[in-house]
């Protein structure tokens, strides 16, 4: 086996480990349900930023095996399938980070405080597990896993 079939395969398990992470996550809040408990929206968001952990970490690997496979393979940084690619993993990485796991964090701690206080059930922290941006983000990062198997499949352009 060369060096370059040993590079995709691990490239291939990483991005299979990141559906896992994501899958755990889009999961874990599909099951609270529309009106969950204070205890699963606690459950719910541990788990969601747990996933994230996963994919975040499994990105890098990714990351780093596609650049490696960029260079073993003779391929161009600057054919437009491989720039299109690293540009949606910035993208990607931000979404998930900057907005995907800072909503978990603060719904875990406003569940963890509605728990101190004794609430079983809230409107308001319903409505914040529920707040759109978690609904849209979640859509376009899983729309960007369909471009970027797309992009790494057919290699557009080449």
């Amino acid at each position: 086996m060369s060096l370059y079939e040993v590079l995709l395969i691990g490239h291939i398990l990483g991005v299979v480990v990141m559906a896992f992470g994501s899958g755990t996550a889009m999961l874990a809040s599909l099951s609270a349900g529309s009106r969950p408990t204070v205890s699963a929206v606690i459950t719910a968001s541990r788990l969601e930023l747990l996933g994230g952990r996963v994919v975040s970490f499994a990105a890098v690997v990714v990351a780093l095996l596609g650049t490696w496979l960029v260079k073993e393979g003779n391929f161009e940084f600057s054919a437009a399938w491989i720039s299109a690619a690293y540009a949606l993993w910035f993208v990607s990485l931000g979404i998930g980070g900057g907005i995907l796991a800072r909503h978990s964090r603060k719904t875990l701690a406003a569940a963890l405080a509605a728990q101190e206080r004794g609430e079983t059930t809230s409107d308001a922290l319903i409505a914040q597990f529920r707040a759109p941006i978690a609904g849209i983000g979640g859509t376009v990062l899983g729309l960007m896993y369909v471009v970027f198997v797309y992009l790494m499949v057919a290699k557009p352009g080449m």
